[in-house]
């Protein structure tokens, strides 16, 4: 079997933080072990290719000179529980427009300019919480002299 010490191979450099050409210092049992960075010169363990990264949503993104997270991923059980709501309403109930002024009760359905339909699930004297598609959301209510005009 031939070795590959002295030959060029692609590693993941830990210091340029990238899959580069390197060339092997010395095997074990026939297997790479040491390479050594053609680009920077540091020697390490053979590492294959870069690592694959998990997540694929940005944090942050760059619109306009700003600064804006990304939404967060919809989870799928308040989906469902909404899609189900949803289908279970009859054609002519009342969907009410969602003011914070105005007074609602769980089980109320409401529009919301931003959010779309969703069902009250829990009410206190000045907050609700809403089951909308992209899940829960706490809601202010009830409260006088915050009207816009």
């Amino acid at each position: 079997m031939a070795t590959l010490v002295g030959r060029y191979i692609d590693s993941y450099c830990s210091r340029c933080r990238l899959t580069l050409a390197h060339v092997v210092l010395y095997e074990v049992n026939g297997v790479v072990s040491g390479v050594k960075c053609r680009t920077c010169g540091s020697e390490h363990r053979h590492r294959g290719p870069a690592p694959v990264k998990k997540n694929e949503i940005p944090a942050v993104r760059r619109f306009g000179g700003r600064l804006i997270t990304a939404p967060k991923p919809v989870r799928p059980e308040a989906n469902r529980l909404w899609e189900l709501k949803n289908a279970a309403t009859v054609p002519d109930v009342a969907v009410w427009d969602y003011g914070m002024t105005e007074r609602y009760e769980q089980g109320d359905v409401i529009a919301h300019p931003s959010f779309g339909r969703g069902f009250v699930e829990s009410t206190t004297m000045d907050k609700m919480e809403v089951l909308f598609r992209d899940g829960r959301k706490l809601l202010a209510m009830n409260r006088s002299g915050t009207a816009l005009g």
